[in-house]
């Protein structure tokens, strides 16, 4: 017996990989694209081969019972929506998806943590009044790349997961279901999130892409062969500072809403070791250097998605979180604003703001907190 319908909305990356692990799990998987041509492949095999780290066959294919354009089609029955997706997209995919939800669905964004509030606000102003559970996670829970039509490289997983809810009392029901997704026996931990705003706080990539990004800026656009993002030629003691700087300002941020935070080397190693009996946490320029990320070459390009959407869609909300606060990010801001100039580009009038994630700015401290737990103000 199967274990139900799983619907993946989009086709890129970590869509092909959600389809393909979920598929060999047993799940009836649905997999969408608002553009059939890039799901004929799978469609036309029945599913996704999934290939090893150096793109070798691994024996290892995920069924995939749907592949379409139609997007009743794909959420019809489905116990689970998944949207692994940019999530400048993402409002587009909320009101595409709105008119066909059903009572009882969790919908989990994956990717950027903070969605469930973007969706929250778009079923709000659209009157859909079903009782979903709304959901995401601050990353993807796979290092992944699509490869040809039915294929997708398997590079690693993402063990430690924060899965977020709005309101954030609905997430013992959604943990539980994402356990089943995303098992400890494939090496996952998962993490309850008390809000949907500490899974926009623990946004890796916000706080690792964008400073290295910058400081490397003549290097990347050069072409400079063999750069490595997160090498330890381009992530030298100093630009690890910047990180550490702006890892300190998100963790005030939650602190201000009342969030246990981690360090991000904390976050990086979770699992401690302790050679004297104590628990030690190795500085985050040792924690941030390991072999596996060292090997990951690129970007070769400043017009990539580690600016155009860590920026607007990280870095922004942290910005605009720490004003609505009172908590100051002048690290966070400059390299905002160092970035719109490499660019030539307004991040922060595209960027994902609190009025995007449906919080006024006039609301006091307790009234935002009440909201993200409870879904209203008082």
């Amino acid at each position: 017996m199967g274990k139900g319908k799983v619907a993946v909305l989009g086709a890129g990356s970590g869509g092909f990989m959600s389809a393909a692990d979920l598929g060999q799990m047993g799940y009836e998987v649905a997999l969408f694209s608002r553009n059939i041509d890039k799901v004929a492949g799978v469609k036309a095999t029945g599913g996704i081969e999934i290939l090893d780290i150096d793109s070798n066959p691994t024996g290892r294919f995920g069924e995939v019972a749907c592949a379409t354009d139609d997007i009743a089609e794909a959420v019809k029955g489905a116990k689970v929506i998944l949207n692994p997706i940019p999530y400048f997209v993402c409002e587009e995919y909320a009101r595409l998806v709105a008119p066909h939800l059903e009572d009882g669905q969790v919908v989990l964004y994956l990717g950027k943590g903070g969605a469930s509030l973007t969706w929250a606000r778009v079923l709000r102003e659209l009157g859909i009044d079903k009782k979903v559970y709304l959901a995401d996670c601050n990353t993807l829970p796979y290092g992944a790349s699509r490869k040809g039509d039915a294929q997708v490289r398997l590079e690693n997983r993402t063990q430690n997961l924060i899965i977020a809810t709005f309101p954030g009392k609905d997430i013992d029901h959604v943990i539980k279901v994402a356990e089943e997704l995303y098992p400890a026996e494939h090496g996952y931990t998962l993490r309850a999130g008390q809000n949907a705003i500490d899974s926009i706080l623990v946004d890796y990539n916000a706080i690792t892409h964008t400073p290295p990004m910058v400081c490397n800026a003549a290097r990347i656009e050069s072409g400079s062969a063999g750069f490595c993002l997160f090498g330890k030629a381009e992530n030298t003691p100093a630009v690890v500072r910047i990180i550490e700087k702006i890892d300190r300002e998100r963790m005030a941020i939650g602190e201000k809403l009342g969030l246990k935070q981690y360090t991000l080397e904390e976050e990086i190693m979770m699992v401690k070791w302790n050679p004297a009996g104590e628990d030690y946490v190795l500085p985050l320029y040792d924690a941030i250097h390991t072999p596996f990320l060292e090997v990951c070459e690129g970007p070769f390009s400043l017009d990539v998605r580690h600016l155009t959407e860590d920026i607007p869609y990280g870095l922004v909300t942290f910005s605009s979180l720490g004003r609505l606060l009172g908590v100051p990010t002048p690290f966070t801001d400059a390299i905002i604003t160092l970035a719109e100039g490499l660019l030539d580009r307004d991040f922060r009038s595209i960027g994902r703001t609190v009025k995007d994630l449906g919080i006024d700015a006039d609301w006091s401290l307790e009234e935002i907190k009440t909201y993200l737990r409870e879904g209203r103000r008082a």
